[in-house]
């Protein structure tokens, strides 16, 4: 007789990294997939009967309102979506004890720091979108024991148009491209991402030692870089030439939100409590650019 699949529920389903999720995850478990359509996470009776309905072993908390300078300008969607939604989704995963897994972001930090982020550093954020982000991480670890919160950064993905993406069609449609050159974070590619946090939740589901990976965890490819190396490192993989890349500050960028200037972050925990490293970002984008552009 076959055994039956455990249930994860995953909002935000469609976006980037939860396309990715769906496909690494339904192999060993049964898939609940919910994007904006399907569950408005701000309505929280929805999301309790959804929850009720399923009553899924695990949940991944994908969606949100990511639109930084979207987010600057209408602060109070920014909250009801990022804040107020994740509490939504903790409330309801706390009434089924479902494990839960909330995608969190690199922005809750200041960027006034010099070397990556780990998870002890101290948050401080910019600007609303981060604050929103932040006060979700704070709704999830009040709520629940059972949690994992995923600081994450620049994912790139096929979903979504993306840096990759905006980089190469500008370099088709002109001969020079300003790209900022003071801004440092760490490009991650949802594919690998999806496949670290699948192996997480195998472990929390099979290994011996579950307790001990609850928490607080950086996720990104491993090393970071500004903006202009990023954007010059796509071109020259894929070989396009005679564009010129004239840098330019985050000072001079039209932004309706402030953003950190360095805010790279340390995978070294996840790696060591894992057991799984995952590749440089150099990597990631090469074979994102073979699948996607060849």
């Amino acid at each position: 007789m076959e055994k039956t699949k455990k249930t994860i529920l995953i909002t935000g389903s469609g976006g980037m990294l939860g396309a990715d999720l769906v496909k690494y995850l339904e192999k060993k478990y049964k898939v609940i997939r919910r994007t904006h359509q399907d569950c408005d996470i701000r309505d929280g009776k929805k999301v309790l009967a959804l929850f009720q309905k399923y009553r899924p072993w695990t949940a991944i908390h994908a969606a949100g309102f990511t639109d930084v300078d979207g987010c600057e300008k209408d602060n109070k969607l920014a909250f009801s979506v990022n804040a107020q939604g994740t509490a939504n989704v903790a409330k309801a995963a706390k009434s089924t004890d479902t494990i839960l897994v909330y995608i969190s972001s690199d922005y809750v930090f200041s960027g006034k720091k010099k070397t990556p982020y780990t998870e002890k550093d101290r948050v401080y954020p910019l600007n609303i979108y981060g604050k929103s982000k932040l006060e979700g991480e704070k709704s999830v670890r009040k709520l629940l024991k059972r949690h994992i919160i995923l600081r994450t950064s620049w994912l790139f993905g096929r979903t979504r148009r993306n840096f990759i993406d905006n980089v190469l069609s500008w370099a088709k449609e002109k001969k020079e491209i300003r790209i900022i050159s003071d801004k440092y974070a760490c490009p991650s590619w949802t594919l690998d991402l999806a496949k670290a946090i699948a192996r997480l939740i195998r472990l929390i589901d099979t290994g011996p030692k579950k307790q001990e990976l609850y928490g607080t965890y950086n996720l990104v490819n491993s090393g970071y870089c500004s903006w202009l190396e990023y954007a010059r490192f796509i071109l020259k993989t894929t070989g396009l030439k005679g564009i010129k890349i004239t840098p330019i500050t985050m000072a001079q960028a039209a932004w309706a939100a402030k953003r950190p200037a360095f805010s790279a972050l340390d995978n070294s925990k996840f790696s060591r409590l894992t057991g799984y490293t995952i590749r440089p970002w150099q990597e990631a984008v090469k074979e994102y650019l073979k699948c996607e552009y060849n």
